[in-house]
């Protein structure tokens, strides 16, 4: 079949390339970068495009360390791969975002070079701090500003345990909690002030209270991130932070709204002024069975096929938001041993090893092979976009 033998001629290009690839990644590894920080790690992806003749853009959506590329011989369809480049605090790529960047580009490299034999657009966008920092994440600004607005299809991958695609995960959304009381002494006359802190604590044994009546696959989970300064002074201010997470958008707001009222309680209890802050809201992934059919097909045809069953993701992430605007996917790829904490250093330590490597390289190969069928069928994509509208 034709579409067969672009493929060929894309992963041919990609495997000549892994050295290249490969110390892009350890690149990226050895000099990780918080969210919205990353400045060389997006350069660095960005310049291998750049030198590959895609035409290249950054900032990109307002995002100083966002960008795009791409090559296009047909406005439409527009296929999208997403890089993530951001490290987490303490452990650097203890998710092995350094993979997921490197992919994205090595699967554009291959499809562009075959570009010429199809129509439509071919690309990379890169999107940062996709972990969660406090603020809103990469997607979720960049969908606002518009980035995603021509894509007809994204796709990515991320590091993990074993080859899957995702049967479903968790949105969530991320608040804090403040409450305003009096302050007074603790000891000589403690009936003049308006505790703080209880309102906090009252609102943690709410929330307690409130778990065993939400459905199983519900995650509530909170930190105080200021308890007061000293015993012997009634807290006049405390704050806390909540993540609430859910397997639906609707089950998702539905249940941050009984939280907030368990918040509103606490402020009741202790007579104290309450403020809510919703930092971000990110949704689950609109699962599309169409590319997850793909990428499986895709797997078998590089020779490595997918041996596990749809992963039921208990984890976020921003690609949730792009999924539920326009047709896409994420699945995973074998890059780390099964038994390793995840967010650590042994993740980071393993994420540029000759596993997690040849993960990569195939992982980008099953990408562009999904991106050279859509490019191809109409039809295949007619049926993506169904898929898209049924779910």
């Amino acid at each position: 079949m034709f579409v067969d033998q672009l493929k060929e001629k894309a992963w041919q290009v990609i495997r000549s390339r892994e050295e290249e690839f490969s110390q892009l990644a350890l690149e990226i590894l050895n000099h990780p970068e918080l969210g919205y920080q990353e400045f060389k790690s997006s350069q660095v992806l960005l310049d291998m495009l750049a030198q590959a003749g895609f035409e290249t853009q950054k900032p990109y959506g307002s995002l100083e360390t966002a960008f795009r590329a791409q090559k296009s011989n047909a406005e439409k369809p527009a296929i999208f791969f997403l890089a993530e480049y951001d490290a987490l605090p303490g452990v650097g790529h203890g998710c092995g975002h350094n993979l997921i960047g490197t992919a994205a580009v090595a699967a554009a490299i291959g499809v562009a070079d075959v570009l010429a034999e199809t129509a439509g657009t071919i690309g990379v966008i890169g999107t940062p701090a996709e972990e969660y920092m406090g603020e809103e994440e990469g997607k979720v600004k960049l969908l606002r500003a518009g980035a995603f607005d021509d894509v007809t299809v994204a796709l990515m991958l991320h590091p993990s345990y074993a080859r899957q695609v995702i049967g479903r995960d968790l949105g969530f959304i991320a608040c804090e909690f403040r409450f305003y009381g009096r302050p007074a002494h603790a000891a000589a006359d403690p009936w003049n002030g308006l505790n703080a802190l209880d309102g906090v604590i009252a609102t943690f044994n709410n929330i307690n209270a409130l778990r065993q009546h939400v459905e199983p696959h519900v995650r509530i989970h909170g930190v105080i991130t200021d308890g007061g300064q000293v015993p012997n002074i009634i807290p006049e201010f405390t704050s806390a932070q909540f993540m609430v997470r859910a397997e639906d958008p609707e089950t998702l707001e539905n249940v941050y709204e009984r939280v907030c009222a368990c918040a509103e309680a606490g402020a009741l209890s202790s007579g104290t002024r309450l403020e809510i802050e919703k930092i971000t809201t990110v949704y689950n992934t609109r699962v599309n069975q169409t590319l997850n059919r793909l990428i499986v097909e895709n797997y078998d045809q590089i020779g490595v096929p997918i041996t596990a069953a749809p992963h039921q993701m208990d984890a976020s992430s921003d690609f949730g938001n792009v999924s539920q605007v326009l047709p896409a996917a994420m699945f995973m790829i074998e890059s780390h041993p099964s038994g390793i904490p995840w967010h650590s250093q042994e993740v980071a330590e393993a994420s540029g090893r000759e596993k997690a490597i040849t993960a990569m390289i195939n992982g980008a190969c099953v990408m562009a092979g999904v991106a050279l069928d859509l490019l191809v069928d109409q039809d295949l994509l007619a049926q993506v976009q169904e898929d898209f509208r049924q779910k």
